[in-house]
């Protein structure tokens, strides 16, 4: 079985940012934020990930996000 895997916890890290700095340019709730970057969400709207990469001014998705494989 293939998972989404969101990367954003890294990305966070390696810019040094926290999440409430995130949630204040991307206009993303902290706690939504807290959720992703701990890979919580069983469906996560496009809109909220748009505003993600912009304001970390990602332009290729594959740098947010991986497919990977899981066993059941």
């Amino acid at each position: 079985m293939m998972k989404i895997h969101i990367k954003l916890g890294s990305i966070m890290k390696e810019r040094k940012m926290t999440q409430m700095q995130l949630s204040e340019l991307s206009n993303v709730a902290q706690a939504k934020i807290s959720n992703i970057c701990n890979n919580k969400l069983k469906e996560l709207n496009i809109g909220i990930l748009e505003r993600i990469a912009g304001a970390l001014e990602i332009d290729d998705i594959s740098v947010l996000m991986q497919l990977e494989s899981v066993e059941e």
